[in-house]
């Protein structure tokens, strides 16, 4: 099977790449923390001094451990925003380090470094979600897997080092299975061998699968797989969907890199069974269809099931199951093919230094939306009573995408950039926290409200003690 060249040049574009994402991840740290999700999980985190696991996927305590030992050593709310902003791309460079510098596995380090730039655009901004978190470990397994798969033996280490990789996976997000599933299906073709093996091996992940889902399930999960029923509900109106307009205009300026990709692996395919008709054309023609039908599959999947839309960075995290799909085969398979290592090394290239623009180029609509927040803080300052609740209607949805997160956000910006905790908040809907509006000592936020006497006040500045009022 041929290597990769240049295994050292590509360890360089690599850790060059993630450095620049690093970087973008300090300068943007206040996009990316004062944001939603992230927001709220540092209040969790700050508030309660332990993790703020969510839906049983516990693969978040990585990244979580950051703000947590920030905290307790008793760092500036500014620095542990700023930290956690940037434990996930360390947690992407430390996996890239891994397996291309301590596994010895310059494909798999590839195909995840296409993972972090093919496709990458808002969710850099939105970075609490667990897919990319899970994907990591998936890819640790991989490199682990592939190298095994290489091997006459098994060593003792493996079953268990895959166990506990295998177990983080299953608790990260349940969309890893659709990855999961394409890489055992492709490497059950690339190693006709090893079969027994990797089907033991898919068994196994599968069973975790179940498992978890029988007796570790939640409501959010459910919710969240409820938009299935469009499968059968949608039929056979499936190409007249606006998700599915949506996807090809994202496709067209932001994913311009999957139908590239994807067709250069189509003709990898096509061209090396024309080749090898005698020996390996249902092999190569098989690897062809696994790779379209998963990408059209998948991205229709999704796709039904938010068939009107959705906020773009939402369903980008959805999508990113597509750079697995598109760029495992394109560094495992395509760039091989090509027998000068620089052109191997020049396209990778041009593809991290596109990511690293077009995430760049990004960042205006986040800064934007950020602004927004500050000059409302701006023009509420000099009021009398500054604990404010915002109808919806006087808020640009457009702008904020989504407001049930900006108690927490109002209060992370206030906090690191005033010296004082702001508490404001936008209502979803009419006179939704009418009932709170005399708390005159207690923070109101979308699950609660808290008490200032019960809030840490290295993190939680709150000291206006007037009731709320309504802007």
């Amino acid at each position: 099977m041929p290597r990769l060249a240049l295994s050292k040049q590509y360890l360089l574009l690599g850790y060059t790449t993630y450095f620049l994402l690093s970087v973008l991840s300090v300068l943007y740290y206040k996009e990316r923390t004062v944001f939603i999700d992230i927001a709220f999980h540092l209040f969790q985190i700050l508030k309660d001094g332990t993790f703020a696991i969510q839906n049983n996927r516990f693969v978040a305590f990585v990244t979580q451990l950051i703000p947590l030992t920030g905290s307790s050593l008793q760092l500036s709310l500014s620095n542990i925003a700023l930290l956690y902003s940037l434990s996930f791309t360390l947690l992407h460079f430390t996996t890239f380090a891994i397996i291309g510098q301590l596994l010895k596995n310059i494909k798999v380090a590839v195909a995840f470094l296409l993972f972090s730039v093919l496709m990458t655009t808002h969710t850099f901004f939105w970075i609490q979600s667990e897919l990319p978190q899970g994907v990591a470990f998936l890819f640790i397994f991989i490199a682990l897997f592939d190298n095994i798969l290489h091997k006459d033996k098994i060593p003792e280490y493996f079953i268990l080092a895959a166990t506990i990789l295998l177990v983080t996976i299953t608790f990260s997000h349940p969309l890893i299975l659709f990855a999961c599933l394409f890489l055992f299906v492709f490497y059950y073709l690339s190693f006709p061998g090893k079969r027994k093996f990797i089907v033991y091996s898919g068994i196994t992940y599968l069973t975790l699968y179940l498992l978890k889902s029988l007796f570790f399930k939640t409501a959010y999960d459910l919710q969240a797989m409820g938009g299935l029923k469009n499968i059968v509900s949608l039929f056979p109106n499936y190409f007249n969907l606006a998700s599915n307009k949506n996807f090809f205009k994202y496709l067209l300026y932001d994913y311009y890199f999957l139908p590239i990709c994807l067709l250069l692996n189509s003709a990898y395919y096509i061209i090396t069974n024309y080749k090898l008709q005698i020996t390996n054309y249902k092999l190569q023609i098989t690897k062809l269809i696994l790779g379209l039908v998963f990408f059209v599959g998948y991205a229709l999947l999704i796709n039904l099931s938010y068939s009107t839309g959705a906020d773009q960075f939402y369903l980008e995290n959805q999508y990113l199951i597509l750079s697995i799909i598109v760029g495992f085969p394109f560094a495992y398979d395509f760039l091989p093919s090509i027998k000068e290592g620089k052109t191997q090394i020049l396209i990778v290239g041009f593809i991290a230094l596109a990511g690293v623009i077009r995430i760049y180029n990004t960042h205006y609509m986040y800064t934007n939306r950020l602004n927004w927040y500050r000059k409302t803080l701006a023009e509420t300052s000099a009021l009398p009573q500054k604990k404010l609740v915002i109808p919806a209607d006087k808020a640009p949805k457009d702008l904020l995408l989504m407001t049930w997160g900006s108690s927490y956000e109002f209060w992370l910006l206030s906090t690191i950039e005033e010296g004082v905790s702001r508490s404001i908040i936008i209502e979803e809907t009419a006179n939704e926290f009418d009932w709170a509006m005399g708390n005159n000592k207690a923070f109101i936020a979308k699950w609660g409200t808290f008490d200032y006497d019960k809030l840490n006040p290295e993190y939680f500045k709150f000291y206006d003690e007037s009731p709320y009022v309504k802007k």
